[in-house]
């Protein structure tokens, strides 16, 4: 069996100052920090083997928090980045609901059909999460793995696991930063979602258990 516990990047920049991050770098916010304090703690004594990380910033560091504590390989995946918003990238959300209506109402009520002018669609996104997920599973057969990733990204990523097609995205509920997920992996690359969205250590709570 092959296990998979992803993680959402903790609070950056836009998160707080509510504009569009995407695929620009983003520095994290001081309670971004402490959540990166709480999910490594939460984290530290799972058997991990080795770690996969988007190369934003405000992955990359929530990756680097969690593996102070497994002092393992950590490999940076151009194919968990998040969605490639084009003309949204920086921008705020509120200005983006006034110039861009159409679009917007899409992103908020039919994300399957999504795309922001000059950027990837949902779809895409879909198929390259896909992809990386079954690539990252099979790379690593009968480990533990952590997987550091994107709001959108993981939304994408889940909507697989759960065995739907992006036409169900809207299904999938998006986990606050550092928001905790498991998956495991047969022999068959089969997934089983075991936890999905955890956010308990953000609270206080000590419980995690399988």
């Amino acid at each position: 069996m092959t296990k998979m516990i992803i993680v959402r990047h903790c609070q950056a920049e836009g998160n707080l100052k509510r504009f569009f991050q995407g695929t620009i770098d983003s520095d994290i916010t001081a309670e971004g920090a402490d959540q990166i304090a709480r999910t490594a703690e939460l984290l530290s004594s799972e058997p991990i083997d080795v770690i996969y990380s988007s190369p934003k910033i405000r992955a990359r560091k929530t990756a680097d928090g969690i593996n102070i504590y497994h002092e393992v390989e950590m490999r940076i995946d151009p194919e968990l980045v998040e969605i490639d918003a084009g003309e949204w990238e920086g921008v705020l959300l509120s200005e983006i609901e006034k110039l861009y209506p159409e679009q917007y109402g899409n992103w908020r009520e039919h994300p399957d059909i999504f795309q922001a002018p000059g950027g990837e669609s949902m779809k895409q996104v879909y198929d390259r999460v896909k992809r990386a997920v079954l690539r990252i599973a099979d790379e690593n057969r009968g480990k533990t793995v952590c997987v550091v990733s994107h709001g959108c990204a993981i939304k994408n990523i889940m909507c697989f696991l759960h065995g739907w097609e992006v036409d169900n995205i809207k299904e999938v509920p998006i986990g606050k930063n550092t928001s905790v997920n498991v998956v495991t992996f047969d022999d068959d690359l089969k997934p089983s979602i075991i936890i999905e969205n955890y956010e308990d250590h953000l609270q206080n709570a000590e419980s995690w258990s399988f």
